[in-house]
């Protein structure tokens, strides 16, 4: 049974605190929220990146996790993934920037949408984004953790978020809805995830 979003945010945590005390230990959790939930990164703002007044109205949470990154909304229909990944038996994870590109190759053959591409820490299809991703590191571990649109309401992006500040070069200006796009990803997701990532302990 789907969780709610602030016990997923909850569990990979505690993953993560179990992992950075527990040499070599790798997790990966695929979970799809059972209701929308706005969720800030480390240290962004909700007066600015949230129309709070439309998500009181709506029900709609807010809250925070423990990466840094953009405010996103989250919901039926968008796929989520974490992986908490060791920084020992992964060396080349260490830099930044290898991290994102070894870690969001392994996601597009692993969600085998055709035409996929990577622009930065987005996913793209078409020239519009349907994966996102951030990270938190410690010691010894990186918690990435990303968002898959598969059949999500796109239209809510637009009444639950205010556009961000910062933007990639290539959404031009777009807004959320003009912006982002679903796909149809390859239904082994998660198994394929565990094929690129050989070791790690899938979790329910």
């Amino acid at each position: 049974m789907p969780r709610s979003v602030a016990e997923f945010l909850d569990r990979e945590t505690e993953f993560h605190h179990l992992a950075e005390n527990s040499p070599g230990a790798e997790f990966l959790c695929v979970w799809e929220a059972a209701a929308a939930a706005v969720v800030l990164g480390s240290s962004a703002d909700a007066a600015v990146d949230v129309d709070e007044e439309s998500c009181a109205n709506a029900g709609v949470p807010i809250m925070r996790r423990e990466s840094g990154g953009g405010t996103v909304l989250l919901g039926p229909g968008c796929l989520n993934y974490t992986l908490i990944l060791s920084l020992d038996l992964r060396p080349g994870l260490r830099d930044v920037n290898e991290s994102y590109a070894a870690i969001l190759g392994a996601v597009a053959r692993a969600a085998a949408v055709h035409g996929s591409d990577r622009k930065g820490t987005d996913l793209t299809v078409g020239n519009r984004k349907f994966g996102g991703c951030a990270q938190r590191r410690r010691l010894r571990t990186i918690l990435h953790h990303g968002t898959i649109l598969c059949e999500f309401r796109i239209e809510d992006t637009s009444r639950f978020l205010r556009e961000p500040r910062r933007q990639p070069a290539y959404r031009c200006g777009r807004r959320h809805h003009d912006f982002l796009t679903n796909v149809r990803i390859d239904p082994a997701f998660g198994a394929r995830m565990c094929e690129q990532f050989p070791g790690v302990r899938w979790i329910e």
